[in-house]
């Protein structure tokens, strides 16, 4: 069994295009929540879902070492994924005072764990193809 090595550091350009994949992915969810309910889809309306889960997943995201954890899953991914999930509902009350209730809480845990996790699981998988090749 080889011993397991640190992530390969990555670039500053390779961090800001990975936020801005996972920023994408955060306003999409907001854009399909409100379109599952047939909700207008203006700019406020996409704020008001999406703001409250970008702040901390982006904040928290910045402070865990970017250029070394961005396609880490675990632990880092997973923790990101589940304090954006505590603190963007919160956040929806404290900014828009919107409740969110226990359905919106378990479509969320999906849709941002299959988007979160899933994007690092994918540029995981590209980085490990690309230092083979």
């Amino acid at each position: 069994m080889e011993p397991k090595r640190p992530p390969l550091a990555a670039t500053p350009s390779t961090v800001f295009l990975m936020l801005a994949i996972d920023t994408i992915l955060i306003i999409i969810f907001a854009i399909a929540g409100i379109s599952s309910h047939e909700g207008g889809l203006g700019l406020i309306n996409i704020a008001r879902v999406a703001i409250p889960f970008l702040l901390p997943y982006l904040a928290l995201s910045i402070i865990i070492k970017p250029t070394r954890l961005i396609h880490n899953i675990f632990p880092a991914g997973v923790a990101l994924w589940l304090l954006t999930l505590i603190l963007g509902p919160i956040l929806r009350i404290v900014l828009f005072q919107d409740t969110s209730a226990p359905a919106f809480i378990l479509v969320s845990a999906g849709v941002l764990g299959i988007f979160l996790l899933g994007r690092r699981s994918i540029s995981t998988l590209v980085t490990r193809a690309r230092k083979t090749s």
